[in-house]
């Protein structure tokens, strides 16, 4: 028997192919039967370890009663026609993208970069919203939905039954970052504080001369148990899937010298509550001045 290689195509489409059936009502088994395959076949295509012909796909879809749209998209993925590896979307919201959350629901680790935000996965809903403002998004039913994604996504990570060990280089330029509202980095970086205590996640901060190449584009590299690496390349207005082992070497090597450049964890803790103790008294000058005594605080998702 040809042996099949796990993707993260194939395991997206497999997903997929499993959710359809489920919700149609069907077995593994009774959908083999209907098809005329065996339940082995059935069993490596929905956990991806299979390669199928289109034609299969479409005989499986029909089968399990997907919509014309869930069709034609699920064929594309399998033929290849689908551009698994480029992936676009709104100027910093790659959030509603079924790889990456499938990615982030499956690896059993996140090794994250990123030279100019604080990491997706550790942002504050007011930290969210002005970073989105800063791409030019408007307030709005689709802001909203965006923020919404994003917190659905930390969420999703961060009460897994199995979570995933973070480790996330972020560069001290961006921690210094200015907004109108100093309290949104001002929780922030409280948040990043209670976040680094964690014993899953490891929060290195990267001093702003620092002697590396500086890359401009976040990426996330995702380990599996069994499955090979994964890399996800956050273009702004494009997210880059790569599996080749060249290029997860090519990164894995920057994210080397990057990490014999950043501080330590307790040296990263301490940076965090050095720089919170400096922006505490503009915010402490802030709500005297524009809020009541009572007012609240933005929550701090877990």
């Amino acid at each position: 028997m040809r042996q099949e290689v796990s993707t993260a195509r194939t395991r997206e489409l497999g997903h997929e192919l499993r959710r359809v059936r489920k919700r149609a009502g069907y077995s593994g088994t009774e959908m083999a039967r209907m098809l005329g395959w065996g339940v082995p076949k059935v069993s490596r295509l929905e956990s991806g370890q299979r390669e199928v012909l289109p034609t299969e796909i479409t005989d499986y879809l029909a089968r399990a009663r997907a919509t014309p749209e869930e069709l034609a998209e699920l064929v594309a993925l399998a033929s290849g026609a689908h551009n698994h590896r480029l992936q676009c979307h709104a100027a910093g919201q790659p959030d509603a993208l079924r790889t990456l959350t499938l990615l982030e629901a499956r690896c059993t680790s996140i090794t994250t970069y990123c030279p100019d935000l604080v990491p997706a996965l550790l942002q504050t809903d007011a930290y969210i919203q002005a970073v989105l403002r800063r791409y030019g998004h408007t307030t709005g039913p689709e802001f909203d939905a965006a923020v919404a994604a994003r917190v659905k996504r930390q969420k999703a990570v961060f009460t897994r039954h199995s979570r995933p060990t973070l480790a996330l280089y972020v560069y001290e330029d961006a921690l210094c970052t200015t907004f109108d509202d100093p309290t949104v980095m001002y929780e922030q970086l409280l948040h990043l504080q209670l976040s680094s205590e964690l014993p899953h996640c490891r929060i290195r901060v990267v001093p702003a001369s620092n002697g590396t190449f500086d890359s401009r584009h976040d990426f996330t590299i995702f380990r599996h148990e069994v499955d090979q690496p994964v890399l996800h390349v956050d273009a702004l207005t494009a997210s880059l899937f790569l599996e080749d082992d060249t290029e997860i070497a090519f990164y894995q090597e920057f994210l080397n010298q990057v990490d014999a450049a950043a501080l330590d964890r307790h040296e990263s803790r301490e940076w965090l509550a050095n720089r919170t103790q400096e922006l505490e008294p503009k915010t402490h000058v802030l709500h005297a001045r524009r809020w009541p005594s009572d007012s609240r605080l933005v929550h701090l998702p877990r």
